[in-house]
């Protein structure tokens, strides 16, 4: 189940002691069943997340919908994580609602998404997977593997009088990345 909150210090607050702390069983059990039944999948993180494997070669495909209007819009999906190995390293999966507002200067939406990914890349691998034009404004979902800084760093964002849009953020644990495969679904 996807967790749609307006990011609020009290909301980042409850979701940091929520899922945060939630998730180090699920990653020691984790660890555990992959110990003993996944052996030959064993990979150190901390060096792929170093090396060119970390992200894999984009293969962008470009999506037309119909927005909840029922206006056209357009929006990617790369589709280059089909079959990414390392999924279960980034099970976190944040979901961007962006409000542009069209009576004042914006930027595009790639200049928006930039935003976000350069305040989270310090601390986190990002992988971009999807972004959609939506009536007010656009979606972007996004997967991470450090959900503590990401957390921190909304947190600061959201309390920021010159931040460059307004936003709203979902997290998902989701270490299969299902919304992810939802998505890959508007293709077919």
């Amino acid at each position: 189940m996807i967790e749609y909150v307006s990011i609020t210090p009290f909301n980042l607050l409850q979701l940091t002691f929520n899922r945060v702390h939630n998730l180090k069983p699920i990653y020691n059990t984790m660890g555990l069943f992959d110990f003993f039944f996944n052996k030959s999948n064993k990979v150190n993180w901390e060096e792929i997340k170093t090396s060119d494997k970390v992200y894999p070669q984009p293969a962008i495909s470009i999506i037309m919908i119909q927005s909840e209007s029922g206006k056209p819009a357009t929006g990617w999906i790369d589709l280059a994580y089909k079959d990414y190995p390392y999924k279960k390293h980034c099970p976190i999966n944040l979901q961007f609602n962006i409000w542009l507002d069209e009576n004042s200067p914006v930027p595009d939406m790639g200049t928006v998404e930039e935003y976000f990914v350069n305040m989270l890349k310090p601390k986190c691998i990002v992988h971009r997977v999807a972004r959609v034009a939506t009536d007010f404004g656009m979606e972007m979902d996004l997967y991470i593997d450090n959900s503590e800084f990401a957390l921190q760093v909304l947190n600061e964002l959201s309390e920021s009088e010159d931040k460059l849009v307004e936003f709203g953020c979902g997290l998902n644990y989701d270490p299969q990345w299902k919304e992810y495969d939802r998505i890959t679904q508007l293709l077919t």
